[in-house]
């Protein structure tokens, strides 16, 4: 098995740092993005900051809302991520999804980390990153099978012996397994994160 996944990384090292560095750079774009915020803008987002964590605070967030929204979420991402991939023009947009992951991630924590300072990295990392733990590998694994099906499209790939159908299904299945496992960072995200996040809010 780890001979397996060996290789495969070997083989595949190219996308998955594609994939890592738009990620990274959707990061990197999201922090500095906030410097280019007008003030009206900050104050807008520095009050609903504020009411959020008063209700996470009193409880007034409902586990099951948040967990449909995320599991919608995550159906919309990784659908997307399976049709483009469905495509020999994808690619590109398969990254940008990618970049504009890690775009609301930067933007997310850094403006917590701005606005609350130590706080707010409390905050990042005991409410924001836990769910992200889950669904950011989950999404890369979305990119990684996307692409590489896109490719074996352009290539010609698998309409030989076995066909295009069982590839395409196989591709399918994939996407459902890694769609349940962002529905499952969901999860945290509904059940777990307002948890610690009322730790911060109360002993921090």
């Amino acid at each position: 098995m780890e001979k397996v996944l060996a290789r495969h990384i070997r083989d595949n090292l190219g996308l998955y740092l594609v994939i890592i560095f738009s990620f990274l750079g959707g990061i990197i774009v999201g922090t500095l993005a906030l410097y280019f915020l007008e003030s009206q803008q900050v104050t807008r987002l520095a009050a609903h900051l504020d009411n959020l964590l008063q209700q996470i605070n009193s409880s007034d967030i409902k586990g099951y809302k948040v967990l449909y929204d995320a599991m919608i979420d995550a159906l919309k991402e990784i659908g997307l991520v399976w049709f483009l991939g469905l495509t020999v023009i994808g690619i590109p947009l398969i990254i940008l999804v990618v970049f504009f992951k890690g775009f609301i991630l930067g933007f997310t924590v850094g403006f917590l980390v701005q606005q609350k300072a130590l706080y707010g990295v409390a905050l990042s990392l005991m409410a924001v990153m836990p769910p992200n733990f889950i669904q950011i590998p989950a999404l890369f694994m979305a990119a990684m099978l996307a692409i590489s099906f896109s490719i074996s499209l352009m290539r010609g790939r698998g309409v030989g012996e076995k066909g295009l159908l069982p590839r395409f299904f196989s591709y399918s299945i994939c996407m459902i397994l890694v769609t349940l496992l962002v529905a499952g960072g969901g999860l945290v995200e509904a059940y777990l994160a307002p948890a610690f996040a009322r730790v911060v809010l109360n002993y921090f």
